[in-house]
């Protein structure tokens, strides 16, 4: 994936959100912000060089055929600069949204502009998935956890986008077959089913790579027992699956492209769909990614 592919992606997932709003008026609130925060995070990414990786592609080759994601989290290079100026953008954004967000970016700008909180730290803390520390910087700035942490993860996205596009351009991924990143080793946030034979294809959660899943087991144990495994619609609505496994009592959101959508706008559509999370989570099943906004 090049410079223009990325900023191509970005425009796909303006188009879906614009489309979406129009279809769905309920959902205007929280994609007008989303609206905003990608406007600026391809503003972003359009400024973030993409990587060199050090490419061992025996070790890579190595990694795939035991089923190890290429890098791990933690050791994702990263535009500080880049991520940061973002980071300040999202909260100067944040100051016309809902008045917990509004206070919230307040707060991070006044801290920012002090120099506290460390940002690296926050920025490690959010690569690393350290919610303890995460918690503990929320604690002292005295804002919300999923705030803060959805904020930084948000200004990371051009960094992580970038360096997934350099591993996928150097790594055959082609035979990977685990319910998780081959990238990075994240969970599925969403997927599709795309083209004639419907294929699966999932979102990662943390560093937006595409990858196609086993259309008859559970991404998140594995699971191939077909008594297990279903899926239901909302009522009236068949554009969207929500496929679920009895075993971990995981729950996978799931769009058939060929009725509509863009594989390239799942994040988009993961944010649309809150409705089918509140569904599945109310008959006790567990959503096991991130959401794209945890607020």
């Amino acid at each position: 994936m090049t410079a223009k592919d990325l900023d191509d992606l970005y425009q796909r997932m303006s188009d879906r959100l614009n489309q979406i709003k129009r279809q769905r008026s309920e959902h205007d609130e929280i994609l007008s912000f989303y609206a905003k925060v990608l406007t600026a995070q391809q503003q972003a990414q359009q400024e973030t060089v993409i990587p060199e990786i050090d490419l061992d592609e025996d070790r890579f080759k190595l990694k795939i055929e035991e089923g190890f994601p290429l890098i791990e989290r933690e050791n994702f290079p990263v535009d500080r600069d880049g991520t940061e100026r973002l980071f300040k953008k999202l909260c100067r954004i944040s100051l016309d949204e809902n008045p917990v967000l509004a206070a919230a970016g307040k707060t991070l700008l006044e801290t920012m502009e002090s120099g506290k909180p460390e940002f690296a730290q926050l920025i490690g803390a959010v690569l690393q998935n350290d919610t303890e520390h995460i918690e503990s910087i929320a604690k002292d700035l005295e804002v919300d956890t999923p705030i803060l942490q959805t904020l930084a993860k948000l200004s990371l996205q051009p960094s992580l986008l970038a360096t997934a596009a350099a591993v996928a351009q150097h790594a055959t991924l082609d035979d990977w077959k685990q319910g998780y990143c081959p990238v990075c080793g994240g969970l599925p946030a969403m997927a599709a089913l795309v083209g004639e034979e419907g294929k699966r294809q999932a979102l990662c959660s943390f560093c937006g790579h595409l990858w196609e899943l086993t259309r008859m087991s559970c991404p998140y144990c594995s699971n191939t027992k077909q008594e297990d495994l279903r899926y239901f619609y909302a009522e009236g609505e068949v554009l969207y699956r929500v496929y679920i496994c009895e075993k971990c009592q995981g729950y996978l959101k799931v769009i058939d492209t060929r009725e509509g959508g863009d594989l390239k706008g799942l994040a988009v559509d993961d944010l649309a769909t809150g409705h089918l999370d509140l569904l599945a989570e109310e008959e006790g099943y567990q959503r096991k990614a991130p959401r794209v906004l945890g607020i």
